[in-house]
């Protein structure tokens, strides 16, 4: 029995090692698609907010130039 221990000891070694790596790609990959997620989630709020933002712009300029034709006449 100690023979074989002997003998594979290296190879289970580097399965171990294998297999943890591989165990932890898996895991920080989940992780990335997380933030990629949350990324994107990021992105399309900041896109809403500066429609708002836009908007507002417009309707600002738009009375601002009401109030300088009223105060021509």
């Amino acid at each position: 029995m100690l023979e074989y221990f002997r003998k594979y000891s290296s190879v289970l070694a580097t399965a171990m090692s294998v297999g943890s790596l591989i165990f932890i790609s898996g895991r920080e990959s989940s992780r990335l698609d997380e933030v990629f997620t949350k990324v994107h989630a990021a992105e399309k709020e900041r896109k809403n907010i500066q429609d708002v933002i836009f908007d507002m712009h417009g309707r600002v300029c738009s009375i601002e130039q009401d109030i300088k034709h009223i105060l021509k006449k």
